[in-house]
């Protein structure tokens, strides 16, 4: 929270705010997306459609679109998952040319291609080409999801862990329909987790993933003791729960 106060009235024009701090009190990158207006519309299976007027700047230019939504309850097939913003599906014939993207035009575009994450493509006269041919894809601006826990609390032989030197072993996490998750101890230090074994038919999307993925960590000792999930494809990412195993040193 920011308080402002005015120290010297002046007896005509507007109260203007100067700030430096252009990470905390202004946004001065345009490619940004700003949220305007919200409009709720009731819908089916007892969800709401939100509706949004998002300020974009495309290509150098500032645009307004009208963007809905998309259902979070995706099922259980991973074609259906739909996890990348202001996005076009396109469902048809097999393709490698995919058309209709003018919102989008000089942008580089997040794909899923059937179940599976297709590299990165910019749109030139709305439409992008594909390095293969496709039935079913959805297409928009990529997002990173970043999950950082609190600071672990798991005790000690004196009663908190809070403060004291502790180093991670190992994370577990448990996971509800997923593909594609890196986890580690920091942003900068993360290890991604294998979804597909050796019983996936490789010509397959990787099938979501219910269940707990274990991965060994790489932290050192530190009071921090945070954990980092992070999701940098364009793959649905539900999380459970997360259970570490740590050592806390305690003061002697």
């Amino acid at each position: 929270m920011v308080t402002v106060t005015e120290t010297s009235h002046g007896s005509t024009g507007f109260l203007t705010i100067v700030t430096t701090d252009t990470v905390r009190l202004a946004s001065t990158d345009e490619g940004i997306a700003v949220v305007e207006n919200l409009a709720v519309i009731p819908g089916d299976l007892n969800q709401d459609n939100l509706y949004m007027v998002v300020k974009r700047t495309i290509n150098g230019v500032t645009r307004r679109y009208v963007e809905v939504l998309a259902n979070i309850d995706f099922g259980s097939d991973v074609q259906d998952a739909f996890f990348v913003d202001s996005a076009l599906t396109y469902s048809g014939t097999s393709t490698s040319s995919l058309s209709g993207l003018e919102h989008l035009e000089g942008q580089a575009v997040s794909i899923l291609e059937e179940g599976s994450a297709h590299p990165d493509k910019t749109v030139s006269s709305g439409a992008i080409s594909m390095d293969r041919s496709t039935t079913k894809a959805h297409v928009g601006l990529a997002y990173t999801s970043t999950l950082k826990t609190v600071r672990l609390e798991s005790g000690s032989a004196s009663a908190t862990a809070q403060a004291k030197i502790k180093k991670i072993h190992s994370v577990t996490v448990r996971f509800f329909r997923t593909v594609g998750a890196s986890v580690g101890t920091s942003i900068s230090n993360v290890d991604v987790i294998p979804f597909r074994d050796s019983s996936d038919n490789t010509d397959n999307a990787v099938p979501l993933f219910t269940g707990d993925k274990t991965i060994e960590s790489a932290s050192s000792w530190d009071t921090e003791g945070s954990i980092v999930v992070r999701q940098t494809q364009p793959l649905p990412m539900t999380i459970v729960g997360i259970y570490p195993r740590v050592v806390i040193q305690d003061f002697s």
